[in-house]
């Protein structure tokens, strides 16, 4: 499958968000311990990031309430921002869910994430709101540049669970849709560029930590040697290549190519116009989720069934 690369354009453009509220069956059928391929680094990229979103995407979404006041004379913006706090809700809400799943495979999660959140609520506690707005713009910058991938990277996704990769393509095609917002109230309260970079430092240096670490946790619980999880790296290298979809290399490719963009004085999310990644995507989710028919509504609760 060859998906095509996101066009530049000057004009800031905006896709609908809408708020789907799916739940995806966790259980049914089992999700295996290794559930991208056997793979367990391709398993734990994902995994590690998960742990992150459902406290991250909360406080994103209090960020930005925190300026709703501010922004009260922009409708347009206004019924964005709505659509952004259902989107990032059900967000947290399914990546919480997985939790159970993790820790059903015997994973032990929970001192993690308590240091994670005390470390977060101590950066709140330390920055001023207009820098967790900040933080949260250059977020969802990152996010949006993995859900491209997502979608660019579709043929690599089919050695996925069905599941994992619906959850994964769904959240990928939310987070293409309001990867603005958050940016378009920081340029509408506080358009500082210094305050812009500042954000972003704080949010990569934050994001990359924590991810990082949340993969240390997850492979060591495997107990893998370091030889082992070199090869299978390398498998996975040679897998990504046979499918055409290249090397991805998470400093290079997320927090550097985001920092290139980001940094560019007259950036703005948009630059990059990736709508024709996810429009077939949506249109079958939408329609699937829009169909009174029984047997169909059935399916689009499992959306393993409409949305792969």
């Amino acid at each position: 499958m060859t998906n095509p690369a996101p066009t530049t354009t000057s004009e800031p453009r905006r896709l609908p968000i809408r708020t789907r509220k799916l739940r995806l069956p966790f259980q049914t059928p089992p999700i295996p311990r290794h559930w991208h391929g056997g793979s367990p680094v391709a398993t734990h990229l994902f995994n590690g990031v998960n742990l992150l979103f459902p406290y991250g995407e909360r406080f994103f979404v209090r960020s930005v309430r925190h300026y709703l006041d501010a922004v009260k004379d922009d409708p347009e913006l206004l019924a964005d921002i709505r659509g952004f706090f259902g989107q990032e809700g059900n967000h947290a809400r399914e990546h919480e869910r997985y939790f159970e799943v993790l820790e059903s495979q015997g994973y032990e999660i929970r001192e993690f994430l308590d240091q994670f959140e005390r470390s977060f609520a101590f950066l709140e506690r330390r920055f001023p709101p207009v820098m967790h707005l900040a933080a949260t713009a250059a977020a969802e910058h990152f996010t949006a540049i993995m859900a491209r991938y997502a979608f660019q990277d579709r043929d690599f996704l089919e050695n996925a669970h069905p599941t994992m990769r619906d959850l994964i393509l769904w959240h990928a095609a939310e987070e293409i849709e309001h990867k603005a917002v958050a940016f378009d109230v920081l340029q509408k309260v506080a358009p500082s560029y210094p305050l812009r970079v500042a954000g972003f430092l704080l949010a990569s240096a934050f994001l990359m930590f924590w991810w990082f670490r949340g993969v240390r946790m997850l492979l060591r619980q495997d107990g893998l040697s370091r030889a082992a999880i070199r090869e299978d790296a390398e498998r996975l290298g040679r897998l990504r290549d046979e499918l055409g979809v290249g090397e991805r290399d998470i400093l290079r490719d997320v927090f550097l190519q985001g920092l290139r963009s980001y940094a560019r004085p007259g950036f703005h999310p948009w630059d990059d116009d990736d709508r024709a990644l996810v429009e077939e995507y949506v249109a079958e989710l939408d329609a699937a989720l829009a169909d009174p028919a029984p047997a169909k509504r059935a399916d689009a609760d499992d959306p393993a069934k409409t949305a792969a």
